[in-house]
């Protein structure tokens, strides 16, 4: 509830001294067939999202169907409206459910997921950084690195005192661990997060014993592609963004990835900030700009309520249906 209230007021944040009336015209008039465009390619990248996943399961000696695994995607999309960062785990736990694949295994492989979206969405800032160096290069300064190099600079004895605490007891714990390792695993609790965290690594490390790395990467590059034409495909849907350049959506999706990944259901208020700003540095009024964002955010989110609702419907059937099957078995 607490993030959700942030979201609400980083969303007021963002429209505070706006023409609602305006904003809501300019919505109504909004070409919709771009708009569907935008939010069928949206959906793919879902479903490709879903065959990626299913690459790193693989060698881990599991194979879900992929039906299954995009449902699971698409209700752990569902939950991140809900609750920030928990999509995670509830798409790993349908498939514990439907599937019977332990969590700790699916939990890495998400992990891993995560980091190589990190890694693609840092590649096109910083290839957006290197396009439109003088303009991109003061936004990101501007509005994000200088009020975290304040911080930093602020509070650079409690940062360092804290950096050693951890690394010490890491450093303690690893050691003890390795010192006492077969009494400590005889307890049962212990025991149990060891067996967590082989598994967690076992996850992680999905990706090194793939057979089709190449496949991987090309699905990897997919789910960006079909990201970014769905942004600029939302260029086209109203009169004050139709023009802008391929690039600037590029912009659009480095920014507006950042944006989403604020720690408030699905990026809601940071995401149409963010957003707004950026298309300011190419000369759009920020009523325009929030416009886009509201119709780029709406579509997603309209898309995942509806899509995630039948995800989740659908895998309550197939755990339902997985539940009832040995019954009529017993009884046949």
């Amino acid at each position: 509830m607490a993030l959700l209230s942030v979201g609400a007021a980083l969303l007021w944040f963002a429209f505070r001294g706006q023409d609602i009336n305006k904003l809501y015209n300019d919505l109504l008039n909004a070409r919709f067939g771009w708009i569907a465009l935008s939010l069928i390619v949206s959906i793919i990248a879902h479903y490709i999202r879903a065959l990626r996943w299913k690459m790193l399961m693989k060698p881990l000696g599991y194979e879900p169907k992929t039906s299954t695994t995009f449902y699971a995607v698409m209700t752990g999309y569902l939950a991140n409206l809900a609750f920030p960062r928990m999509g995670e785990v509830s798409r790993c736990g349908v498939l514990v459910k439907t599937d019977q694949i332990p969590l700790n295994s699916l939990f890495g492989t998400v992990i891993t997921e995560r980091i190589i979206d990190v890694i693609f969405l840092l590649l096109i800032l910083v290839s957006v950084i290197a396009i439109e160096f003088k303009v991109i290069g003061d936004f990101i300064y501007t509005h994000i690195l200088s009020g975290m190099i304040s911080k930093i600079m602020g509070n650079t004895l409690i940062i360092a005192i804290l950096a050693i605490a951890m690394v010490s007891t890491l450093v303690t714990t690893w050691f003890l661990f390795k010192r006492f390792k077969d009494r400590l695993l005889q307890i049962a609790f212990i025991s149990k997060v060891v067996g967590f965290l082989n598994g967690l690594k076992e996850g992680l490390t999905s990706v090194l014993k793939m057979q089709r790395r190449g496949l991987f990467i090309v699905y990897s590059i997919a789910i960006w592609v079909c990201y970014y034409l769905s942004s600029y495909f939302c260029f086209f849907a109203i009169d004050a963004t139709s023009h802008l350049s391929p690039v600037i959506a590029l912009v659009v999706l480095a920014i507006g990835g950042l944006g989403m990944s604020a720690p408030v259901q699905g990026g809601i208020g940071a995401y149409h900030w963010i957003v707004s700003q950026g298309l300011m540095l190419f000369g759009l009024s920020q009523a325009d700009g929030l416009v886009y964002a509201t119709i780029n955010h709406s579509m997603q989110t309209v898309s995942i309520l509806v899509v995630g609702g039948i995800s989740l419907v659908l895998v309550f059937l197939i755990n339902k249906k997985n539940y009832q099957t040995p019954l009529n078995e017993q009884h046949g």
